[in-house]
């Protein structure tokens, strides 16, 4: 994945690093988020222009004090091209006052381009991910940061994984409600082909994610 960052997002460069450097030493990172534990950082404003495949691009937005306060609109003009892009923000909140730290509603106090919050970018809606300063909450936040870029713990275990399959099993289970039974068919029949159709993919899908990851 390819981290963009706005140079006018005072501080944000330092954060992107730290993000990256926690990919390759911490265990939270899945290949879904960056072949080989790779991830690369690039100036937002260059790679929009250019961008081929915006579906490995993370925008990372650090949010203080001094977030919207660039003096020709940068920020702004980056996160609004990168939403029309459906680009993902990944919007980090600092936490400490002395790196300008400040409350969330701050950033509705006048201080966010009124285009930004209302549809269809509605910026807010998603979450931001508080950053911490303590060097153990520090760690935490990273990995969220990290998961919300598209990343899975590779170390999750087999509890992580049979949760996944059974968000799966209730998926099917509400489309074969939906669908209407075929002549002679009962719900029960309905049921068990279903589960033996999707529930050999699940073991199939198991098998391999084990032999991948959990060697």
């Amino acid at each position: 994945v390819t981290i963009l960052v706005c140079r006018d997002n005072d501080g944000a460069w330092s954060v992107a690093e730290e993000v990256q450097e926690a990919a390759k030493t911490g265990r939270a990172l899945a290949p879904k988020v960056a072949k080989d534990g790779v991830v690369a950082i690039r100036e937002a404003d260059d790679a929009l222009e250019n961008l081929v495949d915006d579906s490995r691009h993370v925008l990372l937005l650090y949010m203080t004090d001094r977030l919207w306060y660039d003096q020709d609109g940068t920020v702004a003009r980056l996160v609004q091209a990168a939403m029309d892009r459906k680009i993902t923000i990944a919007m980090v909140h600092e936490q400490t006052p002395n790196l300008g730290g400040c409350p969330f509603s701050t950033f509705f106090q006048g201080q966010t381009p009124q285009v930004l919050l209302q549809p269809p970018y509605s910026l807010y809606n998603a979450l931001a991910i508080p950053l911490y300063g303590s060097p153990e909450h520090r760690k935490v936040s990273l990995r969220h940061v990290l998961r919300r870029m598209g990343a899975a713990p590779c170390d999750a275990g087999l509890l992580w994984r049979k949760q996944k399959q059974l968000l799966h099993f209730m998926s099917v289970a509400r489309l074969v409600r939906r669908r209407p039974l075929q002549q002679g068919e009962s719900r029960d029949s309905q049921s068990r082909r279903s589960w033996n159709r999707y529930g050999q993919s699940d073991r199939d899908s198991g098998r391999q994610s084990w032999n991948r990851y959990g060697q």
